[in-house]
């Protein structure tokens, strides 16, 4: 899958939980912990692209960009980081 097919399943995907798009369909690449998504919507986001995609995302990103800690490396992930972390994690799965 192309990263830009894959960018926009994201899209899609967040769209379809997001209330507020507006950060979506006006930035490029937006910070993940500045959408309005409480720990309950990361969890359906991250459960939808992994069997969408049929990976496993690192337990480690969807624990910091659940809790949003500022601190934490993921707390900075943007949608385009998240695309790329699908894309590695899809040629891991098809390189085994």
């Amino acid at each position: 899958m192309k990263q830009s097919e894959v960018r926009q399943h994201v899209i899609d995907t967040i769209g379809k939980i997001l209330v507020d798009k507006t950060l979506i369909q006006e930035e490029d690449d937006v910070m993940l912990s500045a959408l309005e998504l409480d720990e309950e919507d990361f969890r359906e986001f991250f459960s939808i692209l992994q069997s969408d995609f049929g990976i496993v995302l690192p337990n480690q990103i969807k624990a910091d960009i659940a809790g949003m800690s500022p601190q934490s490396p993921y707390g900075q992930l943007t949608l385009q980081g998240l695309v790329d972390q699908i894309l590695v994690e899809s040629k891991r799965r098809t390189h085994h």
